[in-house]
């Protein structure tokens, strides 16, 4: 009985795992300027970079093929990079005041408004630097529907000095409210490397 239960279960796994390997995934179809594959800089894993001294947030956008312009999405993935700086800006602080023992009296508050008016004071040096998308057949169900949509990526930039002097513009703003001592700009320098990272 033992051995007839084994084989069932060896069984089970063949299939189950076979049922994993032949199941339908995405597949792209096209890629705008002929790339053969997805840029490098069109990482949703890594959205904030900073390199060779300019800063770099990346925004996605889906949106499905039918009836759609190419235009519209480029417009509103640019617009997630903007408002996804914000977002950046607020996750590294948050891990700067904890490396400089500022936590305790800082909260999500605080670091969201610094986030936020570090972003309007950056508006205006944000430029579009690359912009890619693909036409993807996606499965989006378990019998293996597809719809074909478009997977734009745009990327941002600006000077890193532009961005960093907006985000200690920010915090002297916020200076003596809420907590945050006058001398975090200065913790803010000495920690500036981990805002990359």
């Amino acid at each position: 009985m033992k051995k007839i239960a084994r084989i069932f279960y060896v069984f089970a796994a063949v299939l189950m795992l076979n049922a994993c390997a032949s199941a339908p995934k995405d597949v792209v179809l096209a890629r705008s300027d002929d790339f053969s594959s997805r840029p490098k800089w069109a990482n949703e894993e890594k959205t904030f970079t900073i390199e060779k001294g300019t800063v770099y947030m990346l925004g996605t956008h889906e949106m499905p093929v039918a009836g759609k312009r190419i235009s519209t999405g480029y417009r509103i993935a640019e617009n997630n990079a903007k408002a996804g700086l914000s977002g950046a800006i607020e996750q590294r602080l948050n891990f700067i005041f904890q490396n400089a023992e500022e936590g305790d009296g800082m909260g999500a508050d605080q670091t969201r408004f610094i986030g936020g008016e570090t972003s309007k004071l950056t508006a205006s040096s944000i430029r579009p630097a690359n912009r890619y998308w693909e036409k993807v057949a996606v499965v989006v169900d378990a019998d293996g529907t597809q719809d074909v949509i478009y997977r734009i990526f745009v990327r941002v930039s600006m000077p890193e000095a532009d961005f960093k002097k907006a985000v200690q513009e920010a915090i002297k703003r916020n200076s003596g409210k809420k907590g945050i001592s006058e001398d975090f700009a200065k913790k803010v320098e000495a920690h500036w490397d981990q805002m990359s990272e």
